[in-house]
């Protein structure tokens, strides 16, 4: 095993000035271990440096091997947080919605509306009057919300006549980091049927009722999945001709379509024996199959969401307990499933660092969470090995930038964690701290907060 195989994430091990060996972000005086003693944990902290690196490494692989005009939509559902996405609008992104409010934090933030698209499934009248009223692009995923959208526009109901569409196809084809991510096909392997995009045999029937009934649609749309990596490539790119064909048949039946947004869903390399996801080789399989379906676009559209923010993410919490109980070393830490349920809802791997003490003897042990249940673990069946830990390290949950602060909770009335952005040399508060009780209660009717 390679200790630190993990380092190019935007990590370095290296002296502090009191000669102890500790774990920094890259090019950042402060080590990670210091960061969590100096503020409350719980504790997110973006590295902002590395989601600017992932986004000059995709644009750079496009730069190289592709010659049309490329946009990157950020998955905002992969992260909410809107400083990241103002982080990501200073450097050009748009974003990709799955709800009406995402959409509106999106344009808080300074995202333009023509960079935002929206697509969603199970998708109310409501959220497409929110939608147009935005003035933001809608993805259809479905005929039924095709037949609303037109009957909207006939009742007069919507403050504006819609932008032009994109239409939401299912490729045939499904990959993704489990069976719970795949979004494309019939069925997974253990049988869920798939709930998302136009079946290829509706497609022709979803255009003709569009241009029959006035709306514009101009953008192509498929997603394999999410969490696929480089050796899912081959059926990303089945599933990318599969689309071409019907691109390229679209258009011989008069359509004018000039853009295609391909998805996300890639993933990132969360254990040592995985590889690397290769942008240039997505980039080459891209530009080389719009090559040979002589399909040429105005707009080539990359939705990223996890593969961009997640391994730019660490969650830093403080070991209250050290124990041995029935041969098995404990680890339990301020932290739990509701706060980091990464791995409890998606079985996810997230590597775990002693940042108090990266070059101790290594060790065995079981990592657990505050919360009162079995399942409130973080190695389950697979215990680690750590440097030694002892109480009052601060252990480092890495590739949390994505989905798993998002998805916390305050279970048991754990507060939720604080949250930071690492931006260049300085260390921005994105939260007011970990959840108080006020702040938990302040939601419910009466109000239980001692500052109502």
């Amino acid at each position: 095993m390679k200790q630190y195989w993990w380092l190019y994430k935007g990590y370095e091990i290296h002296k502090n000035k009191a000669g102890q060996m500790k774990v920094f972000f890259k090019n950042y005086p402060v080590d990670l271990e210091s960061i969590a003693h100096n503020n409350p944990t719980p504790l997110y902290v973006i590295n902002g440096n590395r989601i600017e690196e992932k986004v000059a490494i995709i644009r750079k692989a496009f730069v190289d091997h592709y010659d049309g005009k490329v946009a990157i939509h950020f998955a905002v559902k992969a992260s909410h947080n809107p400083q990241v996405l103002q982080l990501l609008a200073e450097m050009g992104c748009g974003i990709d919605a799955a709800s009406p409010n995402e959409a509106r934090l999106g344009l808080r933030v300074g995202v333009p509306a023509e960079k935002i698209m929206f697509t969603g499934t199970s998708v109310s009248d409501a959220d497409m009057k929110e939608l147009i009223s935005m003035k933001v692009r809608i993805n259809i995923d479905s005929l039924s919300q095709l037949r609303r959208l037109t009957y909207l526009v006939r009742l007069g109901q919507l403050p504006c006549s819609p932008l032009p569409l994109s239409i939401r196809i299912n490729p045939n084809v499904g990959a993704g980091g489990d069976q719970y991510s795949i979004t494309g096909g019939v069925k997974t392997a253990e049988g869920i049927p798939i709930k998302f995009g136009i079946e290829e045999k509706k497609i022709l029937q979803a255009f003709d009722y569009a241009y029959k009934n006035g709306l514009v649609v101009d953008t192509l749309h498929f997603h394999i999945g999410s969490g696929w990596l480089t050796q899912d490539m081959a059926a990303f790119q089945r599933a990318l001709c599969n689309v071409l064909r019907i691109y390229q048949e679209l258009m011989d039946a008069g359509f004018n379509l000039t853009r295609l947004d391909v998805g996300g869903g890639t993933g990132i390399r969360n254990r040592e024996e995985q590889s690397h996801f290769l942008w240039d080789k997505y980039a080459i399989v891209i530009a080389t199959s719009l090559e040979e379906a002589k399909v040429n676009l105005e707009l080539l559209i990359l939705e990223p969401g996890a593969g961009l923010v997640s391994d730019s993410g660490v969650m830093l919490t403080t070991v209250n307990t050290v124990e041995e109980k029935n041969g098995i070393e404990h680890v339990y830490v301020d932290s739990g499933m509701g706060i980091f349920p990464s791995i409890r809802l998606y079985h996810r791997w997230h590597e775990i660092v002693n940042v108090s003490h990266p070059d101790g003897p290594i060790r065995e042990y079981a990592v657990d969470g505050n919360v009162c249940e079995t399942g409130d673990t973080f190695t389950y069946d697979e215990l680690r090995l750590l440097p030694e830990v002892r109480e009052g390290h601060v252990l480092a949950f890495l590739d949390a930038g994505d989905y798993a602060y998002p998805e916390s909770s305050n279970y048991c009335l754990r507060g939720r964690a604080h949250i930071m952005l690492r931006k260049g040399d300085q260390l921005i508060a994105c939260t007011k701290g970990v959840e108080s009780l006020d702040e938990i209660m302040s939601r419910f009717i009466p109000n239980y907060s001692e500052s109502k």
